[in-house]
């Protein structure tokens, strides 16, 4: 249980807040004043205060003890029935320094944490059931996948529609188109439908439209939908 004193967790908190108010050097502290200091302070505090936190006084006494001896200048001199824990200016400054450096990595801690809390983490899980499945049907042609896409391109274009527009025509043939597709599947054995537009313009969806259906028709591609909704490949027809 840590006993709070006027926001000082202990008494050597409370002596290393008086150090640090008196500027001093902890190396290099004035005993006799941080002492004066102290004791000061122990006698403004209210007699319930004292009663709850021993370990003041405890350290009073210690002090008054110390003070003597530095009065007396016994400062070298070790009693051999001396029940104290800090019978030298040496003692104190070590006990200063070593909490200092406890208090300094509490602080640091406590950093750390506040910065963790902002932090969430996710327990692992299988990602199996978000992988689509790729078992698709090479063999099934449906003539309806075309209607289709036409209705899901018409959708997009109306989203791209700006609200002002300039008309500027440009001229793209079917025979431009097929060849475009061509080089497409030069390198690779299908593609999703969507991935050859780079835009959506009636001119480009139209002449797209009707390569693919001039392809389909002369065999040179396969139109693959592995369920309602789902990706439409075009497959390239790989001919003997």
């Amino acid at each position: 249980m840590n006993l709070h004193i006027k926001d000082f967790e202990g008494p050597l908190d409370l002596l290393l807040h008086l150090v640090r108010s008196a500027k001093m050097n902890i190396y290099d502290i004035d005993t006799a004043y941080i002492i004066d200091e102290y004791l000061e302070f122990i006698n403004s505090l209210d007699k319930e205060d004292l009663d709850n936190a021993s370990e003041y006084l405890v350290m009073a006494s210690e002090l008054i003890h110390l003070k003597s001896r530095l009065i007396l200048n016994l400062k070298d001199e070790k009693e051999e029935t001396d029940e104290y824990t800090i019978t030298s200016e040496e003692d104190l400054k070590n006990k200063l320094i070593e909490y200092e450096k406890y208090k300094n990595v509490t602080e640091e801690l406590h950093k750390l944490e506040e910065n963790r809390s902002e932090y969430y983490t996710k327990v692992p899980e299988a990602l199996s059931e978000y992988i689509a499945s790729d078992n698709l049907n090479y063999e099934r042609q449906d003539p309806d996948i075309l209607a289709t896409i036409l209705q899901e391109l018409q959708k997009r274009i109306n989203y791209q529609k700006p609200l002002s527009t300039r008309i500027a025509k440009r001229e793209i043939s079917v025979e431009a188109r097929t060849n475009y597709i061509r080089d497409f599947l030069k390198h690779r054995d299908n593609v999703k439908f969507f991935d050859l537009f780079e835009d959506y313009s009636k001119e480009l969806v139209v002449a797209t439209f009707l390569s693919i259906l001039n392809m389909c028709k002369g065999g040179e591609i396969l139109l693959l939908q592995n369920r309602n909704f789902s990706d439409i490949l075009i497959k390239k027809v790989e001919h003997e």
